[in-house]
């Protein structure tokens, strides 16, 4: 082959690939589109089809996880959406700062260097719906587990601003203070887990020991026997060791 047919099969190839990632992304916004559209008229099964096959074609793109979520969220699949919505919280990380941020306009401005093409597969804020606080409470604990204590808590906090009354990312925020030796902060969190959720036994187990850490032991025991009255084991045999110990027969 010589030099001038090498150039033109180079351009050939070139022009071939782009055509066809043109016509990937026209068909990926199609089928946003149609899932749309599905969607609003009820047709969940139709919806997620649509974009699915979007997810199949670009695994990146936010847009269509969230699409999905939310219709597997009117069709009935919480644990379906959830997942889907936390693959959205992955793939654009800067969701959880932004739920700190008091001016919504600052998040909208910048994104405005993002062409149209970039915001069409993004995910903002202004997008998220009250199922996303299970997302973040669920991505905060696997960043708990992995021992990534800030972004363990950023996710908890996220969680909590776009759910207030939710109990758990109180309860599990509290888990990484209490982990951090921030004992008050942990009783702090919770306090407020148990105000929206009375009868977990585990969460007035967990703030007795935040207490008795703090040195509040009087504090401690109570809340221990309310953990007890429960039904929480690991309670009750604390307060059978604490009542040993405090027996002057021993």
């Amino acid at each position: 082959m010589n030099t001038i047919s090498k150039l033109f099969f180079v351009a050939l190839s070139v022009s071939v690939v782009s055509a066809a990632s043109a016509y990937a992304d026209t068909g990926n916004e199609v089928s946003l589109l149609s899932g749309k559209a599905r969607h609003e008229r009820r047709d969940y099964a139709g919806a997620i089809a649509d974009f699915t096959s979007v997810i199949e074609h670009e695994g990146k793109n936010a847009r269509a996880y969230h699409s999905r979520g939310l219709a597997k969220l009117d069709a009935g699949d919480r644990p379906g959406a959830i997942a889907d919505f936390m693959k959205v919280i992955d793939l654009e990380p800067q969701l959880a700062a932004d739920c700190f941020r008091k001016d919504q306009k600052d998040v909208d401005r910048d994104a405005g260097y993002l062409s149209a093409e970039d915001r069409s597969r993004r995910v903002f804020i202004e997008d998220l719906v009250p199922g996303y606080a299970f997302a973040f409470d669920n991505s905060g604990l696997l960043k708990y587990i992995q021992g990534n204590y800030d972004g363990a808590i950023e996710d908890f906090s996220a969680a909590i601003i776009l759910e207030p009354k939710f109990a758990l990312p109180y309860k599990h925020r509290g888990y990484v203070k209490y982990d951090l030796k921030d004992f008050q902060g942990a009783i702090e969190d919770y306090s407020k887990a148990i105000r929206f959720d009375r009868k977990a036994a585990e969460t007035y187990r967990e703030r007795a020991l935040a207490r008795e850490q703090s040195g509040d032991a009087d504090g401690a025991m109570d809340d221990f026997r309310k953990a007890a009255k429960l039904g929480d084991a690991t309670a009750m045999k604390k307060i059978a060791a604490m009542e040993e110990a405090e027996d002057p027969a021993n």
